[in-house]
């Protein structure tokens, strides 16, 4: 016979065994519910996966049929994207390219100088999304030295880090309009010298005439004289402007920067055009500091003509009972002069267009204006080769403000 005692441990252990097939069947029901959120994560990621597949190739073909060169480099510069545009921009092939260094593909230069590929691709900034840098003109060297003429801009994501991406850069060739420009740079500069041997010959035989038979002329071939010399001192003074173009694109205009009393140039430069003024019934008054002001480093031939065109401008602009100012200042380390008139003003829409060459503001002003749209892009370069910056403030029918900064000169500098 089996004792009671067998019958309680049997029991037991019958109880044990339920207890533990329940627990297995619990166990079977999470793993089951688990290996079907699982099955069911692993649908997703395989659908994201392939939502994130279509997305790049998307990008790539977009990328693809960009007409600009897009290059994209890893934290150490190394080209991890290169597109069709990029290929034919440098002659390089993609697969030539991929995982070696920028700067042993391509050379960036600027005014001859080559820029550092630090600097047009600078170190990831850490939470900045964004323009880098931005040049609208450069050289290139690709393969076998190949020239090209770029706009550049590189730019950066916030992600940059995370995903190894360091710059993005996007080079747009204008190689073509660079040729164009250099062309009519040559016509100019061709035409501007053809032109001025005549007229020096001109303007010296109209010298020679006023100076040995104006005395003999009545008032009417007097006056016809006298606007001939005008019409000739203006064609002299155009055909310079142009070869001054052609010489600030080439980079061969130069300044020679010397210490100078600006109060003195000021004053020569107001003296030169009451004439004008007076002739026109204008009204000039100059506005000098009570204190003397510091010098400043220019080249007096170049800057006087800075001087000479602003002042020219506010009297043609300006009808007869009108006023001109010109007015000087310190300011910090800098002298600003200004020449303001009551004249007819100028379009907001064309004051970010006054200082390109050949630009011409058209309506009331284009009609009475006789100059080419070149004195103000001269004017420009003048000052920036000074290290000055140059602006202007209008409202139309009120008149103009034309301002320009130079900087003081040091006692350190000498």
């Amino acid at each position: 016979m089996v004792s009671s005692d067998s019958y309680e441990e049997l029991a037991k252990k019958l109880k044990l065994i339920d207890q533990q097939n329940k627990q297995l069947d619990d166990a079977t029901k999470i793993l089951i519910e688990r290996d079907f959120e699982l099955r069911k994560a692993y649908d997703e990621l395989e659908k994201e996966k392939e939502q994130v597949a279509a997305e790049r190739n998307k990008f790539l073909v977009a990328l693809q049929s960009i007409s600009d060169a897009v290059i994209a480099v890893d934290l150490d510069w190394n080209i991890i994207i290169f597109n069709k545009a990029a290929e034919n921009l440098t002659g390089y092939a993609v697969e030539d390219v991929l995982g070696k260094p920028i700067f042993s593909v391509i050379k960036v230069f600027e005014n001859g100088a080559q820029v550092p590929y630090t600097t047009y691709s600078p170190k990831i900034i850490s939470g900045f999304e964004g323009v880098v840098f931005s040049k609208p003109i450069l050289r290139i060297c690709g393969l076998n030295n190949k020239e090209s003429f770029v706009q550049l801009i590189a730019a950066q994501i916030t992600e940059g880090s995370s995903v190894k991406l360091g710059s993005i850069l996007t080079l747009h060739d204008i190689t073509e309009e660079q040729e164009l420009e250099r062309m009519k740079l040559d016509f100019v500069s061709m035409a501007a010298h053809e032109l001025r041997t005549p007229l020096t010959s001109i303007k010296g035989y109209i010298y020679i005439f006023i100076r040995d038979y104006l005395k003999f002329m009545d008032e009417k071939q007097a006056t016809i004289l006298q606007r001939m010399d005008i019409s000739a001192q203006k064609l002299a003074s155009l055909v310079e402007n142009l070869l001054n173009i052609a010489r600030i694109e080439r980079g061969t205009f130069t300044v020679n920067l010397q210490p100078a009393d600006w109060t003195a140039l000021i004053k020569g430069a107001v003296s030169e055009v009451m004439a004008q003024v007076k002739d026109k019934g204008l009204e000039l008054t100059l506005d000098l500091p009570p204190v003397g002001l510091p010098e400043v480093r220019v080249d007096r031939l170049r800057i006087n003509e800075v001087l000479s065109n602003l002042l020219t401008n506010a009297i043609n602009y300006s009808v007869s009972g009108g006023k001109i100012k010109v007015a000087v200042k310190l300011q910090g380390d800098e002298v600003i002069t200004q020449v303001s008139d009551t004249g007819q003003g100028i379009p907001q829409e064309a004051l970010p267009h006054l200082f390109t060459k050949f630009f011409r503001v058209s309506g009331p002003l284009e009609q009475g204006s006789k100059g080419t749209g070149l004195g103000l892009y001269i004017a420009k370069s003048i000052t920036l080769m000074h290290h000055g910056r140059i602006w202007v403030d209008s409202q139309l029918n009120k008149g103009s403000t034309f301002s320009f900064a130079l900087p003081v000169y040091r006692e350190e500098e000498k």
